[in-house]
This record gives C-alpha cells, sequence and structure tokens, in this order.
C-alpha cells in the first residue's frame, strides 16, 4: 500500500476531492497548513504573527491506497490542482508497512 500526501493550492481542493472520489477514493483528510517557500504568489503572501515569517495557505490532501492505484490518484491530483502558475504545490507518496483499522484491528487491505 502507499501513502499519497499533496500540498496544494486551497481553491483547487474542490476539484482534487471531486477527482479522487469519482476514482473510488473513499478515505482521504484534507487538512490547512500553512507553507513557506520560493515559490508563494506574493499577493496571497501573509505575514505569521505566530511564526514571524510569510507563508502561504494550503491544502494538505493525504489518502493511502493499493499499490496498483499508485500512478492513477498521483495523476489524478495533479491534474486537478494544476493551474500551471509556480507554487502549485509537490505531491509525495511513501510505502505503508502496516495498516490496522482502530474499531476492528482489520489489517492491510481489509482496513481499506
Amino acid at each position: 500500500m502507499k501513502e499519497i500526501k499533496a500540498y496544494i493550492r486551497v481553491e483547487r481542493a474542490a476539484k482534487v476531492h471531486a477527482a479522487l472520489s469519482e476514482a473510488g477514493a473513499s478515505h482521504l483528510t484534507l487538512n490547512h497548513v500553512l507553507a513557506l517557500g520560493a515559490h508563494g504568489e506574493t499577493d496571497q503572501t501573509k505575514l505569521s504573527i505566530e511564526f514571524g515569517c510569510y507563508v502561504n495557505r494550503r491544502v494538505k490532501v493525504e489518502l493511502i491506497c493499493l499499490d496498483r492505484d499508485e500512478t492513477r490518484m498521483v495523476e489524478l491530483i495533479r491534474k486537478a490542482a494544476n493551474t500551471g502558475q509556480p507554487g502549485d504545490g509537490i505531491i509525495t507518496v511513501t510505502n505503508v508497512n502496516r495498516l490496522v483499522k482502530i474499531r476492528t484491528a482489520a489489517e492491510s487491505v481489509e482496513a481499506l
């Protein structure tokens, strides 16, 4: 199994969610995050009083999928999140060694 994380523009979150839902990805999370980086839009960069630096709001999308679905899920996210502008975000993929469902103790594929 794979864990996919994507850091995307806030305004693209609904489009990414719709694309993944249509493809059958039913278990995902969306979290607001503050991003630092060289490719932020200066008109959307805000000074964070809490952190004392300039940040851009982003959404982190997280999902776990079967190995066979990895390429398709990454491409769906990439296409839905793409605006063609610097700062569109990044996608990471990592291996999941073990997955346990808390309520039932089901493991691996059965836990999805």
